[in-house]
């Protein structure tokens, strides 16, 4: 399964897994190399005792295989030695293991008893470095040819120098040596085996879980804010209840006012200053009326693919009368509104001005230095839609929060100030619409909100 890890499916799973083991081949690489480093040359007890007059010829052969693994082992520090990891990181076993095999030549071949060490090599160093199957295979497979190459050359060209008397029986205990070796590959090889299977099934599991952990927190996330968004639905649905039933309320006095006024205008007689107040009376009047008339357009709005024409200018008045308190003195700018006719639900494009206008005003409480607030609404044709802007010369928005803008729930008022659902919601608006929204902004200088919609024939609006 395992045995060909660089050829492994690209998936995020197994490139998660890449690196993992190229981490760990990197740690248990620079273990192995130190245990060489320091076990190699401190085995000089056993040249001592087996081989003294050889002593310091072996310490000599044991510094040299040292000094040909400090080079790997330094390399594992460099962002290098990381991408080439799998070649260094066959230094530790083999360099000892060619080291413990040229002792074997020059000292008695088959009858070394070193051979041990190639045993150590093989058990102890592939158990610690995670190869593959075939990895530790190879490994194995260089170190017996390299033990029997090294027996036969003893036998072929004997060293110079006798060790001690040689001893009898030297095929039967090269025979036993090579089963023995091959008895600890066969088990270094089964137990690397079943270690890279059972590494890599725990870090499936800990991708998989972290995966899910992940894409739970996502869901309960994208939950949550549903839930908020339907609150606020809801609360939205209350409210239009509400305000349709208090308009209604609201209406049937009206009408009797203005029948009562009618009445008294009738009988006021010359009476000059009764006739201004009633008047003045009279206007105060058709104004709660065209509030009345906005707030039940607003409460009762037009189905979402209604498409009639509307004079935008129309729609922005409607707008600017229910703003009109968040506004305050602020100059609103018009620019080509006038003759600007769109098609559309004229009470959901009402909505979205209203959004743009608070927005635009909330930018403005931090009033500019050196410069008037001023807000801008203008009207360009292009092609067949009409592009609508709302320019404000306020705080700006920062270049990092622009292409958030319309995400729902985002928002960059302060907390308690704003829930994210503006812009979204007028997004949605001008999307159902054919359109498109689009935000530019300068921080600290000045934001645009400009969205399009379908342009009324020339010759409707030549008619209007």
């Amino acid at each position: 399964m395992l045995t060909r890890t660089c050829e492994l499916p690209i998936t995020p799973l197994y490139e998660a897994y890449g690196k993992a083991d190229a981490a760990l081949r990197v740690r248990q690489a620079k273990v192995c190399s130190v245990l060489s480093l320091v076990l190699v040359p401190a085995c000089i007890g056993l040249d001592y005792w087996v081989y003294p007059n050889l002593v310091w010829r072996m310490f000599g052969w044991r510094l040299l295989c040292d000094l040909a693994l400090l080079p790997c082992f330094l390399a594992l520090f460099t962002s290098w030695g990381h991408r080439h990891v799998r070649l260094l990181g066959n230094a530790p076993p083999l360099l000892p293991a060619f080291s413990i095999c040229w002792m074997i030549y020059a000292t008695e071949g088959v009858l070394s008893p070193y051979y041990a060490g190639l045993n150590i090599v093989m058990a102890g160093v592939i158990l610690l470095i995670p190869y593959t199957l075939g990895e530790a295979g190879l490994i194995c497979t260089v170190v017996v040819i390299c033990y029997a190459g090294a027996c036969v050359l003893h036998q072929v060209y004997p060293p110079a120098m006798q060790v001690r008397t040689p001893r009898t029986g030297g095929a039967s205990i090269y025979f036993n040596n090579v089963y023995f070796l091959g008895m600890t590959a066969v088990i270094a090889l089964a137990a690397c085996h079943y270690s890279s299977v059972r590494r890599f099934k725990e870090f499936q599991l800990r991708f998989e879980l972290d995966v899910n952990n992940r894409d739970l927190a996502a869901a309960l996330k994208k939950l949550q804010e549903t839930e908020v968004q339907l609150v606020q639905s809801e609360k939205m649905n209350a409210l239009g209840k509400l305000s349709a039933g208090l308009l209604h309320e609201i209406n049937n006095p009206l009408n009797f006012t203005f029948m009562a006024l009618q009445v008294a205008e009738g009988e006021v007689g010359e009476n000059a200053e009764l006739k201004d107040t009633l008047k003045d009376i009279g206007q105060g009047m058709e104004r709660i009326r065209t509030v009345i008339s906005d707030l039940r357009a607003f409460a009762y709005p037009s189905k979402q693919m209604e498409s009639l024409e509307f004079a935008v200018e129309d729609a922005l008045t409607t707008a600017l009368r229910l703003t009109a308190h968040e506004l305050a003195n602020v100059p609103v700018v018009r620019e080509g509104v006038s003759d600007a006719r769109a098609i559309g639900a004229k009470s959901q494009v009402v909505q979205v001005f209203i959004n743009l206008l608070m927005n635009a005003a909330h930018a403005l409480k931090d009033k500019p230095s050196g410069r008037t607030p001023q807000i801008t609404v203008s009207c360009t044709p292009r092609g067949g839609r009409l592009r609508i802007g709302v320019r404000d010369n306020g705080t700006g928005v920062a270049a990092a929060d622009l292409p958030r803008l319309l995400d729902p729930f985002f928002t960059t008022k302060a907390p308690g100030q704003g829930m994210g659902l503006g812009l979204s919601i007028c997004d949605t608006i001008v999307k159902n619409h054919g359109g498109t929204t689009a935000i530019e902004s300068e921080q600290g200088q000045w934001t645009e909100v400009s969205f399009d919609l379908a342009l009324a024939p020339i010759s409707a609006r030549s008619a209007a």
